[in-house]
């Protein structure tokens, strides 16, 4: 007689999608295999923004604002038919040199500002009479800081800057080790690199509003960072004390864990800061949230990225440089090859049921042996319970406390 269990067995078992998986963190990326491909996108990243730097300071063409360097600024609404260049020669003209020179905003909030070094209140005058003779009228309004209140501002931009590293390395140094800490550094550092490149590139003007962006997306940036690094500290505990997997399977298992989160933090976090960039800053000219807006966008893609991609790749290479994960990595290639196990079966679906069995034969010393039959059920029932990542002597990555021991009291007893 067939039953209905008889008949479901033949129906192919649906293999769950690529979002269901990603979405319950069962993804099998590989992304410490392939961390030396992240590196060299990394590198000719960071090659191509210290580039940009450097053209840009060689060629004086860093657009600082007026709150770092100091001067006379000169701004006023752009009058249709009058370029930039006529503007500038407006000025000139009355045999001052004009520092930088450019358009802020768009359509009819658009505005000409000209920056000259610190000039005084006659020379001032004189070239707000000019300025606005060239742009038909208009008014030009004058702003003026000193060189010293500039450079005041930008020692006590670097010094906030240079504390706020110290304190997330000093944390992580605390909360894990110093080998995550060095890695959290490196992976910042390549964040602040490729948004000041990008800046330099686009040409935006690098104001107060910038710096406060910069600060932000360090702490963004290490949030993302601290989510992966808990949980690949919490899969490698004991990672030593076993053989069945190395210490950078279970760095890449953490990795896929967090995955999905790390997409969402980053795309609700971005989408907001899209929607200051794209229409406030490009379609609706408000030109003064284009500095903060260019900057959160940047190092927050850059900062999901580097947490991914970088920092945890980064511990792997760090840890195996010792020799206990050195030997411990030769020692489960070694018995991987004996036993025909694949790593990928390891990896995506850990089994530990040889395990199991040791710890349940440690624990039959003290209690009467079972029988044949409830062996085999015994068996059966472990067999239907969902594969962890686990060994007898270490804990679970992710498990709580005591999950790896099965309860002496629901043992089954001797039957007559």
């Amino acid at each position: 007689m067939t039953t209905d269990k008889d008949r479901g067995a033949d129906k192919p078992v649906k293999k769950p999608g690529v979002l269901s998986r990603l979405y319950s963190g069962e993804t099998t990326v590989d992304f410490i295999k392939r961390r030396l491909l992240w590196y060299g996108i990394s590198l000719v990243l960071m090659l191509v923004s210290l580039s940009g730097l450097g053209l840009a300071i060689g060629s004086n063409h860093m657009n600082w604002g007026i709150e770092f360097v100091g001067g006379t600024q000169f701004q006023g609404a752009v009058k249709e038919g009058v370029s930039l260049t006529e503007v500038e020669a407006a000025v000139e003209a009355d045999g001052v040199e004009v520092v930088t020179a450019q358009t802020a905003g768009t359509g009819d909030d658009a505005t000409v500002v000209v920056r000259t070094e610190s000039l005084p209140n006659k020379e001032q005058q004189e070239i707000q009479e000019a300025m606005s003779a060239a742009l038909g009228g208009e008014e030009v309004s004058i702003s003026n800081v000193s060189e010293s209140w500039g450079a005041s501002v930008s020692t006590k931009a670097y010094w906030a800057l240079g504390v706020s590293l110290a304190l997330i390395m000093g944390y992580l140094w605390w909360r894990y080790e110093r080998k995550m800490a060095i890695a959290a550094i490196l992976a910042l550092i390549h964040d602040l690199i490729l948004t000041a490149g990008i800046y330099a590139i686009v040409g935006f003007e690098i104001t107060p509003s910038t710096v406060i962006g910069m600060l932000t997306i360090l702490g963004y940036s290490l949030y993302d960072t601290v989510v992966v690094f808990d949980k690949v500290h919490e899969n490698t505990r004991g990672v030593l004390s076993q053989q069945r997997y190395t210490y950078g399977e279970s760095a890449n298992l953490a990795i896929n864990q967090t995955l999905m989160r790390s997409i969402n933090t980053t795309l609700i976090g971005l989408l907001p800061v899209g929607g200051l960039l794209f229409v406030g800053a490009g379609l609706l000219g408000v030109g003064t949230l284009k500095d903060l807006a260019l900057v959160l966008f940047v190092g927050m893609a850059t900062g999901a990225y580097s947490s991914l991609f970088l920092a945890t790749p980064l511990v792997v290479d760090f840890k195996l440089r010792e020799k206990d994960y050195k030997t411990h990595t030769r020692k489960v290639l070694a018995r991987r090859a004996e036993t025909g196990e694949s790593a990928e079966s390891i990896v995506a679906e850990p089994d530990h049921d040889a395990d199991e069995d040791d710890t349940d034969k440690a624990d039959t010393t003290a209690e009467t042996v079972e029988d044949e039959p409830d062996d085999a059920e015994d068996t059966e029932e472990r067999k239907s319970r969902p594969k962890a990542l686990s060994n007898a002597s270490a804990p679970r990555p992710g498990a709580r406390s005591g999950d790896n021991k099965r309860p002496t009291g629901a043992r089954k007893k001797k039957r007559r």
